[in-house]
């Protein structure tokens, strides 16, 4: 069964400090896995991954389509505040740089 692991970074948090002023206080540059459990690291709002979630799901159980412009999606949190990219993670790229940078696509 086809399973791609899902990259999800803050890319805008809309306050001048760049951290949300919700209760997960999300911080623009995070970045989290979605893989087959919940997000690794210090975790994700969880209203945002309601929001997520559909898209995370498609772009898990499927490849790169031909009408998909880019190579990620983006996806505003129920709030309006913090817009997460979503991306796949390919298959032979090491987990661990996802996770390691601040940078955006």
């Amino acid at each position: 069964m086809l399973y791609n692991n899902i990259r999800c970074e803050a890319v805008e948090v809309k306050t001048e400090s760049g951290v949300c002023p919700g209760l997960a206080r999300t911080e623009r540059g995070e970045v989290f896995v979605l893989g087959a459990r919940t997000p690794d690291s210090k975790g994700i709002c969880f209203q945002a991954l309601s929001a997520i979630s559909p898209m995370k799901l498609a772009l898990s159980l499927t490849e790169k389509m031909d009408w998909e412009a880019k190579d990620y999606f983006d996806v505003i949190c129920p709030h309006g505040i913090v817009t997460y990219r979503l991306s796949r993670i390919e298959k032979d790229k090491d987990l661990n740089s996802c996770t390691s940078g601040k940078d955006t696509q």
